[in-house]
């Protein structure tokens, strides 16, 4: 059955509580799903040795950051969608999701080039040896040509997600982990007759899976949603969408794209130590995000919430809305830091034997997240003003925990501490920004409705 642009899901009637959840449930099990899947290539992958998943880790910060640009473009669409549908302009809505997709179409194909074409030098900066550049090409070569059909589905999910959609997105992102979690053992072991590819064959699970998301994504979208129309398209229009989707896209993707790049720098220090470190960094990684799904999955949904009532002048259900949001973040950053500081060890036993390893991730395991609240709270309070068009408050929040404060507090840590003293500059750096976010978003929230004033299609604090 078709759906018509008129029945679309409003963010903006019956209770907030309720409201939210609904929207953040579909949310939670895409982001589950996907987290799930890449614990489960990491430990396929971990029963091919230390050297593999060594290899694998380096990849994270590169991945981070070509998932970051296209999450960057799906906040800057995500935040005009959600206020103009808002205010009720259904063709504009039509408009912006379409002019949105073939932005980062374009966008993705051009880094991916680049990002082919630098392999080697780049990882061996990051401090990747001789011995794992080989495989760290290997994987990156087939990854590249997916990274297309990763950042189309991903904005698409985010429109619908703005639009009050939760539902169909969160399918989306369910059944692309769920693909990608079936092919993965296939190709990596040659089961039932498929050649074993080993971590090749990681990367080629990758691209189906994303193949095939890409496909149903595009049709859902212009089939069922009647969102994508390209007819009658002019240049005009079209560098009008971008201007306004790049006014919060581009310092969105440099928010995102801060976090890569530190990790980055933060690879390259693990990497003095040894490459068992960098696994140890790369399966703590894993297991961190898994915990904190909630947080990922609120901070998605809050952002739309507050653009739709905000475009609607319903100022009062877009505070509460942040008020619960930063309470959640809170309360569930004290429930992850004692079950991790509890079981971590556990949970890294499962993926690697090493001792060397076993030891990086767990000592993370133990002191980051006891600053899972207060990033929580800089979470909520990143997706808020990004919703409302004040992206700049994003990025500069960003750019002060992990470039003026994480980094180097990481330097001065792994001289006076070693190991856990790098871990412990992320968890002073997480709680620090956190309390700003915390004054920032929450303690004037109850000032939005008297302070938001629509003007040009952005909201002025």
């Amino acid at each position: 059955m078709k759906k018509s642009e008129s029945s679309a899901p409003r963010l903006v009637q019956g209770e907030v509580g309720p409201g939210l959840l609904r929207l953040t449930t579909p949310v939670i099990l895409g982001i589950s799903a996907n987290i799930v899947a890449g614990l489960a290539e990491t430990a396929f992958l971990s029963k091919l040795g230390t050297e593999v998943i060594t290899a694998y880790s380096f990849t994270f910060p590169i991945s981070a950051a070509l998932m970051s640009l296209s999450l960057g473009i799906s906040i800057g669409v995500s935040s005009v969608l959600a206020r103009t549908a808002g205010g009720g302009d259904k063709k504009k809505v039509k408009r912006i999701a379409s002019d949105g997709i073939l932005l980062i179409g374009l966008i993705m194909i051009l880094i991916s080039l680049m990002g082919y074409l630098s392999i080697a030098p780049l990882f061996a900066l990051l401090g990747a040896d001789d011995s794992t550049i080989p495989l760290i090409k290997q994987y990156m070569e087939i990854y590249y040509l997916s990274v297309f059909f990763l950042a189309v589905p991903a904005v698409g999910a985010n429109a619908l997600r703005a639009l009050g959609d939760a539902t169909i997105s969160g399918t989306i992102m369910v059944s692309g982990a769920l693909l990608h979690i079936a092919i993965s053992p296939f190709l990596i072991f040659g089961l039932a007759g498929f050649p074993e590819l080993g971590l090749t064959g990681a990367a080629w699970a990758n691209l189906m899976a994303r193949l095939i998301t890409f496909t149903a994504t595009i049709f859902i979208l212009h089939y069922r949603e009647r969102l994508l129309s390209y007819r009658n398209l002019s240049l005009t229009t079209l560098l009008g969408s971008w201007k306004e989707i790049l006014a919060v896209g581009i310092p969105a993707t440099a928010t995102n794209m801060i976090g890569p790049l530190s990790t980055a720098i933060i690879v390259s220090f693990l990497a003095e130590f040894s490459q068992e470190t960098v696994a140890g960094f790369g399966i703590a990684s894993r297991i961190e995000g898994l915990f904190a799904i909630p947080l990922f999955a609120l901070s998605a949904s809050i952002g739309p919430f507050v653009g739709q009532n905000v475009g609607a002048s319903r100022h009062d259900r877009a505070d509460e809305a942040m008020k619960l949001s930063f309470k959640f973040a809170f309360y569930w950053g004290i429930v992850i830091a004692i079950i991790l500081a509890a079981f971590g060890k556990q949970l890294v036993n499962f993926f690697d034997t090493n001792p060397e390893v076993i030891n990086s991730a767990s000592t993370y395991l133990l002191i980051v997240p006891i600053s899972y609240g207060a990033w929580g709270a800089l979470m909520m309070s990143s997706a808020i003003f990004n919703s409302l068009g004040r992206p700049l408050h994003s990025t500069a929040m960003s750019v002060a925990r992990l470039i003026i404060v994480y980094v180097p507090l990481a330097y001065i840590g792994k001289s006076l501490l070693g190991l856990p003293g790098i871990f412990l500059a992320a968890a002073i750096s997480n709680t620090l920004l956190g309390l700003v976010g915390y004054h920032l978003g929450y303690v004037p929230g109850h000032l939005v409705g008297k302070q938001c004033d629509k003007i040009g299609g952005h909201v002025a604090l």
